[in-house]
């Protein structure tokens, strides 16, 4: 699936990032994403506003996720969106994530604008 969004370039770039991370911390960084997903769907299901001063900080910690992945590269952020505006959410995020959660995401982060 990577292929079909990412330039060959970038895919090299990915994999030096994944380099210099290194294993343990890329663990590290999936295992936060299941824990901010669910924080995420615990507010969503119990109504919580996506204003509310809590939610906001996941989509900040979201976002400092994504630089981490992409290593601030505009390109692949711009990949990555597509990918997960065309394919399904849980399939584009290996499965840490629902579409009424990435919705309840976006709306947190329009609410911040």
């Amino acid at each position: 699936m990577f292929e079909k969004y990412y330039t060959p370039e970038q895919l090299a770039q990915l994999e030096d990032r994944r380099r210099q991370l290194g294993d343990d911390a890329i663990k590290a960084v999936e295992n936060e994403w299941t824990e901010l997903y669910a924080q995420v769907r615990a507010h969503r299901e119990a109504g919580t506003d996506p204003a509310d001063p809590d939610v906001p900080k996941l989509v900040t910690r979201s976002g400092e996720l994504i630089r981490m992945f992409t290593g601030g590269d505009p390109g692949i952020e711009a990949s990555l969106k597509r990918m997960y505006e065309q394919e399904a959410p849980a399939r584009a995020s290996r499965d840490f994530a629902d579409p009424a959660d990435i919705e309840y995401l976006e709306r947190a982060r329009a609410s911040r604008s």
